[in-house]
């Protein structure tokens, strides 16, 4: 299973409302109300996860997805954080 960081540049209410109907808990932890992991359960891409949250010519939401490798990030987070991502690697 691959987990994807989103990133918005602003607050979007309705982006992580699409995110959470798509991908219910367990296959999402939102951070803050700018940023967000998502690990699906099937395989999709980088556009996909994108397309969800609204970055596309119809919503124009904009932000950055970025598919991670949790062994290869660093930072700090909470330890709810750190521990979701570890259970959905």
């Amino acid at each position: 299973m691959s987990i994807y960081a989103v990133s918005l540049d602003n607050p979007d209410k309705d982006a992580w409302d699409r995110l959470k109907a798509k991908w219910p808990k367990p296959y999402h932890v939102i951070v803050n109300n700018q940023f967000a992991f998502v690990a699906p359960t099937r395989d999709v891409t980088t556009e996909d996860v994108s397309y969800v949250v609204g970055m596309n010519d119809d919503l124009r939401v904009s932000g950055i997805v970025a598919k991670v490798s949790y062994n290869a990030i660093n930072g700090w987070s909470r330890q709810a954080v750190w521990e979701w991502l570890e259970e959905n690697q």
